[in-house]
């Protein structure tokens, strides 16, 4: 699929922006370009806008009081390659497979991935102390798999939001599908990062592949069972 100038420039420009900012690194902000790239080629400019919703989602809610989190050092260092793989590698195999099925699990994987980060960089600001997500007993802010109502309401709205901007390229029902299986991969994403990235067997990028595996098949599983 051919791609106007335009289309070229944003992605740069997005990682420009990244750069700038030190939310990306220059390792991370190459990998994202070449990502978007692919999913442009492969798919088209309303794919990426999808990226570019879940692109602002996430730098806001990593901005938001970052001084008060700074202070507490739950702050997000600058984000490298293996979390553009992390968060997005699911979604690209999505876009390669296109298709109706393939859009379903993209908007999926987006889902969870806006989630999880809103709910971790929300959720930290609450003032009750979170929960470990396999108990519910009381831990510290930032500890792994630890939930709070703030950061899992945030989260919901979250992937209502990548589900209702999904509605440029996909029918009604993509909205409730990325609603459900955004919150059913955030909360994958808790238990993961509970059960195995606290005892050091995976790392952050991996529970969040993980997750957001989780969240792109159960969106394919919703919408197979149910529309």
């Amino acid at each position: 699929m051919a791609l106007h100038l335009s289309q070229y420039a944003l992605p740069l420009f997005i990682a420009l922006i990244a750069l700038e900012d030190k939310s990306l690194s220059m390792t991370g902000a190459i990998s994202a370009v070449l990502m978007a790239y692919i999913i442009l080629i492969t798919q088209s400019i309303y794919w990426f806008l999808i990226i570019l919703v879940f692109y602002a989602i996430a730098t806001a809610a990593t901005k938001w009081k970052d001084e008060k989190k700074r202070k507490k050092q739950l702050i997000q260092k600058t984000r490298g390659p293996w979390n553009i793989v992390g968060n997005g590698a699911i979604a690209l195999i999505m876009a390669i497979l296109g298709g109706p099925i393939g859009l379903i699990g993209y908007v999926g994987a987006f889902a969870t991935a806006s989630a999880d980060t809103v709910s971790s960089e929300i959720g930290v600001l609450s003032k009750s102390r979170p929960r470990m997500i396999t108990n519910f007993k009381k831990i510290d802010k930032g500890d792994n798999g630890g939930v709070t109502l703030l950061g899992t309401s945030m989260g919901i709205i979250a992937a209502f939001l990548i589900g209702l901007f999904s509605l440029i390229i996909a029918p009604w029902y993509i909205l409730p599908i990325a609603v459900f299986s955004g919150f059913i991969g955030c909360l994958a994403d808790s238990f993961i990062g509970a059960l195995w990235e606290d005892g050091k067997i995976v790392g952050n990028s991996l529970t969040n592949f993980l997750a957001t595996s989780v969240g792109c098949v159960s969106a394919m599983i919703i919408s197979i069972l149910f529309i």
